[in-house]
């Protein structure tokens, strides 16, 4: 591996992402081994929607979520065949769309979204399977990038979806409920516990709107730890997840999986550009930054990063190159000697990287990506100036 990086270094001269994706299909099998026939697992376009993911995801009998027109082209054009749409923002155009490309489930987040795709169905001359999302109320005073105990766009609590009558949308198949509000778990018993309470609420829901509860979706919310090699096994959430299914009689149980599928096998490399001390503080200046992967910014949660070479350790803070202090990159340790010319790699990039980031401000080039598959190095796309983009 080593040895493709050098070279991809070599070639670019300039930031990139790095896919493992004989180690991410290899991933994808062992997850489909284990999979009871009534747990399904679709993978969240949003986490990386490069078109070899897709294509991969498609060959080895994974369907996709998207919640964009973008996101929904993408997958299209990748050949995934199952697609379900997620996401709060649905025009009456944009559901005829889903629709048009035969998308199979439509998760509904308002009363809104309801009428309008009713009509759009009945346009079209069709029934539409959909899911109703729930957004719980929540003891907990945590939050999450979904909401946790917030207030979010995701969805309508039970009581504001309670005084609806299902029934006058005729041009709907209603399967099922979706709720999902919780992300990066690592903790078996914590998921357990959310996952509980989840179902509990969603099967007394289902209950007093009569709703035939063929369909559960429980969204993502497996996590991937970015502070140390801890992991949350596959093989104990299908566990917790087949016990709830018995406890609660549930038909089929479905969940959207883009960190957990994906992440462990991206890669970003960058050069640092500057090392100086700051008032007593020992400071690293990258050529990428958040215009390349945002999360740490977002989140206030960096990726693992590593020199090139190993040598005695000291802490820098790590920063990118935008005209901000929100391109901050985290402290890490790296060589006492470091210098400028040498190369950063950032782990456990291959979900919510670049096209999470904020590629166009200050008009710094964008990073290329390139990608492993049965052993073959290929360039997806190489570093481009602003010049390819700025009109």
């Amino acid at each position: 591996m080593s040895e493709i990086i050098q070279k991809l270094i070599e070639d670019f001269d300039s930031s990139f992402y790095f896919y493992d994706l004989d180690g991410f299909e290899a991933h994808l099998k062992s997850i489909k081994a284990e999979l009871h026939p009534d747990i399904k697992i679709w993978y969240a376009t949003k986490a990386n929607p490069l078109s070899k993911i897709l294509s991969i995801l498609n060959e080895n009998g994974f369907g996709a979520d998207v919640a964009s027109l973008g996101e929904l082209h993408q997958a299209k054009t990748a050949g995934v065949k199952n697609l379900i749409s997620t996401g709060p923002a649905k025009s009456p155009k944009y559901l005829k769309t889903l629709m048009e490309n035969n998308v199979s489930t439509i998760i509904i987040e308002s009363i809104q979204q309801l009428q309008d795709l009713n009509q759009a169905a009945g346009n079209l001359g069709r029934r539409q399977d959909v899911l109703i999302r729930l957004q719980l109320d929540w003891s907990s005073s945590s939050k999450s990038v979904l909401g946790g105990s917030g207030i979010t766009p995701f969805g309508l609590h039970p009581l504001d979806w309670e005084k609806e009558n299902f029934t006058q949308y005729t041009h709907l198949n209603i399967i099922g409920l979706h709720c999902f509000q919780w992300g990066n778990i690592l903790d078996a018993a914590e998921l357990k516990k959310i996952w509980d309470q989840t179902i509990s609420e969603c099967v007394n829901f289902a209950h007093k709107k009569n709703i035939n509860l063929k369909v559960l979706d429980l969204g993502g919310g497996l996590g991937v730890s970015y502070k140390d090699d801890k992991k949350l096994p596959f093989s104990s959430a299908h566990e917790i997840l087949l016990e709830m299914k018995e406890k609660y009689s549930l038909q089929e149980i479905w969940l959207e999986l883009g960190r957990f599928s994906i992440a462990e096998y991206g890669h970003y490399f960058t050069k640092v550009i500057d090392v100086k001390n700051v008032r007593g503080k020992k400071i690293v200046v990258t050529e990428g930054g958040i215009n390349h992967l945002a999360r740490p910014a977002l989140v206030s949660e960096s990726f693992p990063i590593s020199a090139m070479r190993t040598s005695v350790d000291t802490t820098y803070s790590v920063h990118g190159p935008l005209c901000t202090a929100l391109d901050y990159l985290g402290d890490h340790e790296l060589p006492l000697d470091l210098k400028p010319g040498e190369w950063l790699h950032f782990k456990k990039t291959g979900a919510y990287g670049f096209t999470e980031s904020m590629p166009y401000f200050l008009c710094h080039g964008l990073c290329g990506e390139a990608y492993l598959h049965h052993g073959k190095v290929v360039v997806a796309r190489s570093p481009e100036t602003s010049e390819s983009w700025m009109k």
